[in-house]
């Protein structure tokens, strides 16, 4: 065996001196090491999920994720659909030609630049085909009552709904003045029911 000279040995240990000690090696990473990182984005992302209405809460009951039969949603408890009221600036008439921008056909419903409407939270009668003279009697005068109300002031119209026209094509918005739905005070006045899927009997 062949032995290196003293010479060369000195010159590696002045080196190695020089040069400090060798870096310690580093630890490689396990695939277990990344989890509770990849844990912790996954629960801010459904936190942010849930946020956003993408993901329902763990904590809601089923009852507060369905709507009823009727496809109505309660306001008192639900809050409007829409948060965005949109206002109505327009002058009203009675509907009496084919052509149809602004004006009121009965007590429920009603044309509002060009658009049909139908106030969503109520039911008056009907004006068109009334199964009782009592009927055609507060059919108009719920015609006239909505007229009267909708050329008033601070009305805005708002989405409670889940859907935005019904089967017929129209849109269907409950009409707001003052924070209230205009609807309230024609069933004070006897003139219209709160809409439930059903119509009332007028005549009874």
């Amino acid at each position: 065996m062949t032995r290196k000279p003293a010479r060369v040995l000195l010159l590696k240990d002045a080196r190695q001196k020089l040069a400090g000690p060798s870096p310690a090696p580093r630890p490689q990473r396990r695939l277990i090491d990344f989890i509770p990182l990849r844990l912790t984005a996954v629960s801010l992302l459904g936190v942010v999920a849930i946020y956003l209405g993408v993901l329902p809460s763990p904590d809601l009951a089923p009852s507060k994720l369905m709507v009823d039969a009727s496809g109505l949603i309660d306001r008192s408890t639900t809050g409007s659909v829409s948060p965005d009221a949109e206002p109505i600036r327009a002058k009203f008439s009675i509907c009496a030609s084919a052509t149809r921008i602004n004006c009121v056909v009965d007590g429920d419903t009603f044309w509002y630049g060009g658009v049909k409407y139908r106030i969503s939270d109520i039911n008056t009668p009907e004006i068109s085909q009334p199964a009782c003279e009592r009927e055609r009697q507060l059919a108009r005068q719920a015609q006239v009552a909505l007229l009267q109300t909708l050329n008033g002031r601070g009305l805005t119209l708002e989405q409670q709904e889940w859907r935005d026209t019904d089967k017929y094509g129209r849109k269907l918005r409950v009409v707001m003045q003052d924070g209230h739905s205009i609807g309230d005070a024609l069933i004070a006045r006897g003139l219209a029911h709160r809409w439930e899927g059903h119509k009332l009997n007028w005549c009874g």
